[in-house]
């Protein structure tokens, strides 16, 4: 007798949420499929009945993130009229920050030192992609590679530190210090900081 789908949808994602538990913690070469059984109480027919290996997880997991993120970045490109004054930095933060809060575990676990390189190459080419439309970048504006660089690494390193750091700022104040790092730069920032006693 054939299983139910739901029933198939399951105990495939409760293979995967096993992973998650362990890669959070190790990398993917550290994990075997029989921690991942104990957890989920199967047995490996199971788990090689859904995945050929900790590696097929692993990319499943990956290509679901990349697939969730570029859907919901598009509805938002897609539901807003943009007019070229409004595409600023604070205007960027608003409409990526809540995408990246909703997946922010797996977003940062894997970009972060056990992540896959494969992975945070796609991630950066469909963010940098997301980066072109926000600011009606054409192909042959100048320096384009270099702009697409710095707006990605400002924005994920930034947003990698306050994950980091338990969100230890309001969404205003991240704002805040994101558009005035923009803006002024690190130099113009520090000199608007009150003066050390």
């Amino acid at each position: 007798m054939k299983k139910q789908p739901e029933v198939t949808a399951a105990t495939r994602q409760k293979i995967m949420d096993a992973f998650w538990t362990l890669y959070k913690e190790k990398a993917v070469d550290k994990i075997s499929v029989s921690e991942i059984t104990a957890i989920t109480g199967n047995n490996r027919g199971t788990f090689y009945r859904y995945f050929k290996d900790v590696y097929a997880v692993l990319e499943q997991i990956e290509a679901d993130l990349l697939r969730d993120v570029g859907r919901e970045v598009h509805n938002i490109l897609s539901s807003h009229i943009f007019e070229d004054h409004l595409r600023d930095i604070n205007l960027l933060y608003t409409m990526t920050i809540p995408i990246f809060k909703k997946h922010e575990e797996k977003i940062f676990t894997l970009l972060g030192k056990n992540g896959d390189p494969k992975f945070t190459s796609e991630f950066r080419k469909s963010i940098q992609s997301m980066l072109i439309k926000f600011w009606n970048f054409s192909d042959d504006t100048e320096h384009l590679d270099y702009l697409l660089e710095y707006t990605y690494s400002a924005m994920f390193g930034l947003m990698a530190k306050w994950y980091e750091n338990g969100n230890d700022l309001t969404e205003d104040e991240f704002f805040k210090m994101a558009q005035g790092l923009v803006a002024n730069g690190v130099l113009g920032h520090c000199k608007h900081l009150p003066a050390q006693a």
